[in-house]
């Protein structure tokens, strides 16, 4: 791992800015509550607005750096990075999980990573090596932090890389070998529950190398195009909901456009909006709806887009929305729309 230190580091450190979404995994891997976000907050400045879902501030990065120090403070848990890591799944990074999800194969879906990670974590950078027979990933980061925030940092970075390689590969990268800059933390013991492959400590560079051989393993999902489109789909309707002033149908909204389709449960909105799912349905019956309702219109809307606008079949349409057969999407869509999604294709071609 390379850290820049230089007489104008402060300068270039606030001019560094991270999406507001980061600091809410934190909120939610800590398991918070409402009345306990500004403890998470203490000593950086910001409102608790910008941990409520759809927020879109950015922050600084010292900002983000204390706020990272409030976190293992409140986890009183030195391995803290290591459940962090974990929930840093493709998925959770907006569009370049999207991006990394539709790639074709394992070195396209790192440099996808690579090329769109400074965009959402600038003060970082990962460079990604192909040799005759060593694919690497070596972590650079542009920022002076404390040595426990440097861990963190560090074991988030092998994990990511970890869960975007496993998830082209749709298995655990097992013949990896992962090498980390800080020392062997007393906890070292606990890094076999989170890598699936040897990891060294006090290492020049944090470093995930790989056989050459995984770069071309294509994409294990077979629905690469699927995410493509669908991510561009979801950000139409994201545009729709306004960005001040949501209410929690909103918020609920704009957490399912968020994440692939299927990947949430209601459990997991309420944990991301601080409250108990009773608190959250409580909430949207106020509204005059409820989490099914919430889901099904959703549902509704992205099968009607993907039948007028793409060429997906209905099974692999189906799949996409997260329905266990065909048949169960064909019923749903028909009492939606009152016909079959194949009718309704065909009356919109000819409309056309």
């Amino acid at each position: 791992m390379t850290i820049y230190f230089s007489s104008r580091a402060a300068d270039i450190i606030e001019e560094l800015y991270v999406p507001s979404s980061y600091s809410r995994i934190v909120a939610r891997e800590l398991g918070l509550q409402e009345r306990e976000l500004p403890l998470l907050l203490r000593g950086t400045g910001l409102p608790v607005g910008i941990l409520q879902p759809g927020d879109a501030t950015h922050i600084t990065a010292v900002q983000q750096m204390r706020l990272l120090e409030n976190a293992q403070h409140m986890a009183g848990a030195a391995e803290f990075g290591l459940h962090l890591g974990r929930r840093l799944q493709p998925a959770s990074h907006g569009p370049m999980g999207y991006l990394v999800l539709s790639s074709p194969d394992v070195i396209r879906a790192l440099e996808a990573f690579a090329d769109y990670l400074p965009l959402r974590l600038p003060f970082s950078r990962v460079h990604i090596a192909l040799e005759p027979d060593i694919l690497s990933c070596q972590l650079e980061l542009k920022i002076e932090a404390k040595p426990d925030v440097q861990r963190m940092l560090q074991e988030c970075f092998a994990l990511m890389i970890q869960s975007v390689v496993e998830a082209v590969l749709g298995r655990n990268l097992t013949e990896a070998s992962v090498g980390l800059a800080h020392p062997e933390p007393a906890y070292h013991q606990m890094y076999r529950e989170y890598f699936h492959a040897p990891v060294h400590f006090c290492q020049h560079t944090s470093t995930v190398r790989m056989p050459a051989s995984l770069a071309r393993v294509a994409n294990a999902s077979g629905h690469s195009d699927s995410y493509a489109v669908a991510q561009e789909l979801c950000k139409g309707l994201l545009a729709q909901i306004p960005a001040t002033e949501m209410s929690t149908t909103d918020r609920v909204r704009r957490l399912l456009l968020s994440s692939p389709t299927g990947t949430l449960t209601a459990t997991d909105i309420a944990q991301a909006m601080y409250v108990t799912k009773r608190t959250l349905q409580r909430r949207l019956e106020q509204e005059g709806t409820n989490y099914r309702a919430i889901t099904e219109q959703m549902n509704s809307e992205l099968a009607a887009r993907h039948l007028r606008d793409t060429s997906m079949t209905i099974e692999a349409l189906s799949a996409l929305l997260g329905y266990c057969d065909t048949a169960a999407f064909r019923k749903a869509f028909h009492r939606w729309y009152g016909q079959s999604p194949r009718d309704y294709r065909s009356c919109i071609s000819n409309t056309n």
